[in-house]
């Protein structure tokens, strides 16, 4: 009898983790900008900025739920700025560096609606500049999106890191010294 019930148990936690998922990490293309999304580049800014130090976020365990990394928020952010012409081609001829720190990551655990907060300072430096841009954005996701919570908050956080950067990237188009 004890031997059928630790079967029942096994089979019910195994039902439990293929319905629920294995969580997955955002991707940089989803965290990406796309083109013609955000403000016309600042003239003073086309083409000068290199991307500097990116930091925070950490990794996904696949058994608990999604995250976003230093790398994939740093790949979305670089060619974020790309698309919106704000890459300088050669890093070494540019003349502003774009810091991030992503300080906070805000994520529900449980909902049919998953609403994600991120907390992103960025900074922009460069001769007689050194400006910090903070920036909070929320990224939602339903079960229209994704029934599995896990693919949700996923999508939640994508969707927030995505919103993050295009603000970011409209300051930048009112760039003053």
């Amino acid at each position: 009898m004890k031997l059928l019930r630790l079967v029942f148990a096994a089979a019910g936690a195994a039902l439990v983790l293929h319905l629920a998922g294995c969580a997955t990490a955002a991707s940089s293309q989803a965290m990406t900008v796309k083109a013609g999304t955000t403000a016309p580049a600042h003239p003073k800014l086309k083409g000068a900025i290199k991307l500097g130090e990116v930091t925070g976020g950490q990794e996904t365990n696949p058994m608990w739920k999604s995250q976003v990394d230093a790398a994939s928020f740093r790949k979305a952010l670089e060619d974020s700025l790309s698309v919106s012409g704000y890459l300088a081609t050669d890093p070494a001829k540019a003349a502003y560096a774009v810091s991030a720190k992503l300080a906070e990551l805000d994520q529900p655990m449980m909902g049919f609606t998953l609403d994600v907060k991120s907390n992103v300072a960025y900074q922009l430096s460069g001769p007689g500049v050194s400006k910090t841009y903070p920036v909070n954005a929320v990224g939602s996701a339903t079960v229209s999106d994704a029934f599995v919570a896990v693919e949700r908050l996923r999508l939640s956080n994508e969707r927030s890191i995505l919103e993050n950067i295009r603000q970011f990237i409209n300051q930048l188009a009112s760039f003053s010294d």
